[in-house]
């Protein structure tokens, strides 16, 4: 078991988005991360630009966070509202993003379309939330997207600008074999930054570390696993 786990990407809070759907779950969740060694952990509920007000949105999240927070027992990891915003014009009708970032960073985690080809247009909206609001992104689940696993130099561009680039833990055990091949070749040139679970329920979405961290282990060496760790402790200190 790895100890210290930062879960950066999970969608825990109850009653808010396809995560988990009650308290009961949410306090589930939270244990099967806490007997895996996660002391830490960022509340990413999806945030719908597109679909609705970011005030509206900041409301729901916090009195779904308050409600957990009332439930936790003592001894639970630590957790820090965040959020995983889709990316769409509306989400710059905005002045201020900075509630939407995790812990006192100023890093977002960011969604795209499962279709973006991660053309120019892409590259400027990050540039914009970049150079107008001062917050760089983190590329959410980097191995959904085609352009940017058959095409290095496009995620390099991305990386360049300041963004960090994320993968679900899961896909380093569960993914196609040409995926997994491609994902540690990214790990191992220091392409990917930051694991998290995405975790939404108990069952087809567990929050799961273990299966990950041990092909890892087993192909690149317990001090990918560091490096990784390191950086999500970073985001959150």
């Amino acid at each position: 078991m790895t100890n210290n786990i930062v879960e950066i990407h999970s969608h825990i809070l109850p009653g808010i988005d396809d995560g988990a759907k009650d308290v009961e779950t949410s306090l589930k969740m939270i244990e099967r991360l806490k007997n895996q060694g996660c002391d830490t952990i960022v509340l990413t509920p999806h945030y719908y630009s597109d679909s609705i007000s970011l005030d509206d949105f900041l409301t729901r999240r916090d009195i779904a966070f308050q409600k957990l927070a009332e439930a936790l027992p003592e001894g639970s990891p630590r957790l820090i509202p965040a959020a995983e915003v889709y990316i769409s014009k509306y989400l710059f009708t905005n002045e201020n993003l900075s509630r939407l970032c995790i812990g006192s960073s100023n890093y977002v985690l960011i969604e795209h379309p499962f279709s973006s080809t991660f053309s120019e247009a892409s590259y400027d909206r990050l540039m914009n939330l970049y150079c107008e609001y001062k917050i760089r992104p983190i590329l959410a689940h980097i191995e959904r997207y085609r352009a940017l696993m058959e095409d290095e130099s496009r995620l390099d561009a991305f990386i360049e600008m300041g963004c960090l680039a994320q993968v679900n833990i899961s896909s380093f055990a569960d993914s196609p074999r040409s995926v997994r091949k491609k994902l540690f070749k990214y790990l191992e040139s220091g392409r990917i930054h930051l694991v998290g679970s995405d975790c939404h329920n108990i069952d087809s979405r567990p929050p799961s570390f273990e299966e990950g961290f041990a092909e890892i282990r087993k192909k690149s060496g317990e001090e990918a696993i560091k490096i990784l760790q390191s950086n999500a402790r970073l985001l959150v200190k």
